[in-house]
């Protein structure tokens, strides 16, 4: 039987008020989520997942970065969330499948492919989130970019 990882989540806020929610193992950004909630609405900017982590089923990191962000929008009142969706290659279909399987839709909004979700549900999480200054994330952000920029020159 494969061992958990003990994954942290962390979050952090900007001076625009744009939120930022990490996943860390062993003091390194595996997963990040980027949000902002505005009077009644909630953008979703972007999630993603380091390639390494990805096969970690049992863990959940991209589910459990959709949750946090959701169950903050729970609190702020709101009941629909977008995003704009960014395919990528072939990869345009495995984040396709992970909206769907998190309960997005995908819909054309003029030129744009836009993700969004209606009615969000409270859940419990298992873990707790770490509120954190901003220049600690932006450190840890600037890592993950780095070793994500390192991949594409492979």
């Amino acid at each position: 039987m494969q061992e958990k990882f003990k994954i942290n989540y962390v979050k952090a806020k900007d001076e625009k008020d744009i939120v930022y929610i990490g996943a860390i193992l062993n003091d390194k950004m595996i997963g990040h989520l980027t949000y902002k909630i505005k009077e009644d609405s909630a953008w979703l900017y972007f999630v993603g997942v380091d390639r390494d982590y990805r096969h970690l089923k049992d863990e959940q990191v991209g589910s459990n970065l959709m949750r946090i962000f959701e169950n903050d929008c729970v609190k702020h009142r709101l009941w629909c969330l977008e995003g704009k969706f960014w395919p990528k290659g072939e990869e345009g279909d495995v984040v396709r499948r992970f909206y769907n399987r998190n309960g997005y839709e995908i819909e054309r909004e003029d030129y744009d492919l836009i993700v969004y979700k209606t009615s969000p549900q409270m859940t419990d999480l298992p873990f707790e989130v770490e509120d954190i200054p901003y220049e600690i994330f932006d450190k840890m952000f600037e890592a993950y970019n780095q070793k994500d920029q390192e991949n594409e020159l492979e």
